[in-house]
């Protein structure tokens, strides 16, 4: 392991930081700790994470692979893992490690394996997928992160490292998405390094239920009714989601926030062949870029895709529709990593979107959603699946929507595979 030491470049960046520490956020998290169930029973209120106004901390890693083959200290690692985290004070922390990639990659794939199965992840192994991608990438900067009373993190991954499930990694006490607020980027210069100075503007709001020759997503109509902002809301659901309505609505200076709650198909080709499906015809991903010119000077702040699969694509489209959302100029992007149950994806959204009503920054309102998740505050009651502060987050199950939740949703693989990319404030 290798020290490194710091580039120009961090200088201006940890400014950045700085500033955003001190002009940004008002109202904070801090996570409670030592949850506990009474007589088997969720006691919602009492375990409801606490608001506090306090010093807000984020700071940037930045990881990195190089192929070095023979190169490494070793015949059995073929990379160098560079780790360097910049802190808001200007301090850098800058580690060299060397790596096997073969094994890096068996242990990812482990990891997705165990997800898919809703498996239990065995933190309490350190031999277990969690504890050793953990061990790799977080545990060593550790010491630092908490000796300097980190709360965000803006993780900046190279190609190849933007699948790794961060939520979901283990220290063996708790998973880094429990610990951390955070969002990925593949790219700092993606990345808005100054918080949105016009909060509470409207949230344009698009969802398809029924398609032809798609499965039918039956909560769609109940996400868009629920999801608010407290700048006011327009929803357009199935035939009056077309593509023309969502490029024309979302040019306007009016909507900082825009979600999309449907099907994404990747497909070999890039841009032009990945599509959403709309609830008159698909949307292509270079569709998606025009928002770029057209909101020029006045980006999104937050566009989130509550679909099947749209934080990656394929070799051509690595970033799927989130890294797309960045590139097409929004501060911020929402998306999935796999394939997650539509009765849980809705449940998350609507959720997430009372955080951020209560002025919650978008990494600490993702964050406090999966604590609700883990903590087992999102539960089942009756028909209903009932939100951290006991209120339904959706009514009216069928007794088929029932039982995919009715052993919980605690695994990580209901809430680790949502993710934030772009800026976390």
């Amino acid at each position: 392991m290798t020290r490194l030491n710091a580039s120009l470049w961090t200088i201006g960046l940890a400014c950045c930081l700085a500033s955003v520490t001190w002009t940004g956020l008002t109202t904070l998290v801090t996570p409670q700790k030592g949850l506990a169930q009474v007589s088997g029973e969720v006691s919602a209120r009492a375990q409801l994470p606490r608001f506090e106004r306090q010093a807000y901390n984020p700071a940037v890693l930045h990881v990195r692979f190089t192929e070095a083959a023979g190169r490494t200290s070793s015949i059995d690692t073929d990379a160098f893992l560079d780790l360097t985290l910049i802190l808001a004070s200007g301090a850098v922390e800058g580690l060299r490690m060397d790596l096997s990639l073969k094994q890096f990659q068996t242990q990812l794939r482990k990891l997705y394996t165990q997800l898919s199965r809703l498996e239990p992840l065995n933190e309490a192994d350190p031999a277990s997928p969690s504890r050793q991608l953990h061990a790799v990438l977080i545990a060593e900067l550790m010491p630092v992160l908490l000796r300097e009373k980190v709360t965000t993190l803006l993780i900046a991954a190279d190609r190849g490292l933007q699948a790794v499930p961060f939520a979901a990694l283990s220290d063996g006490e708790r998973f880094f998405g429990d610990r951390f607020a955070f969002s990925i980027t593949p790219s700092l210069a993606l990345t808005t390094f100054n918080p949105s100075d016009e909060p509470g503007q409207r949230l344009l709001a698009f969802g398809a239920s029924q398609f032809d020759g798609l499965a039918s997503l039956p909560l769609v109509p109940q996400e868009l009714n629920r999801i608010s902002s407290r700048g006011g809301k327009d929803q357009f659901l199935n035939k009056d989601f077309t593509p023309s309505t969502l490029l024309e609505k979302a040019s306007s200076a009016d909507y900082d926030k825009l979600h999309v709650a449907t099907h994404a198909e990747f497909k070999p080709g890039g841009p032009k062949a990945s599509q959403l499906h709309s609830g008159t015809g698909p949307i292509s991903m270079e569709q998606l870029t025009a928002l770029r010119q057209s909101r020029r000077g006045v980006p999104l702040d937050l566009v989130v895709f509550s679909a099947c699969r749209t934080a990656l694509g394929d070799a051509d489209a690595e970033l799927g529709f989130s890294g797309l959302a960045l590139q097409a100029g929004a501060r911020s992007a929402v998306g999935t990593l796999w394939y997650v149950d539509d009765v849980v994806t809705s449940a998350y959204f609507v959720q997430m979107y009372r955080y951020l009503n209560q002025d919650v920054p978008k990494a600490e309102a993702m964050q406090l959603t999966r604590q609700a998740f883990i903590r087992g505050l999102i539960r089942l009651v009756d028909d209903q699946v009932v939100g951290a502060d006991g209120s339904p987050l959706l009514t009216e199950l069928t007794p088929a929507q029932q039982r995919r939740v009715a052993d919980g949703v605690g695994n990580p693989f209901f809430w680790a595979g949502i993710e934030l990319m772009g800026a976390p404030w």
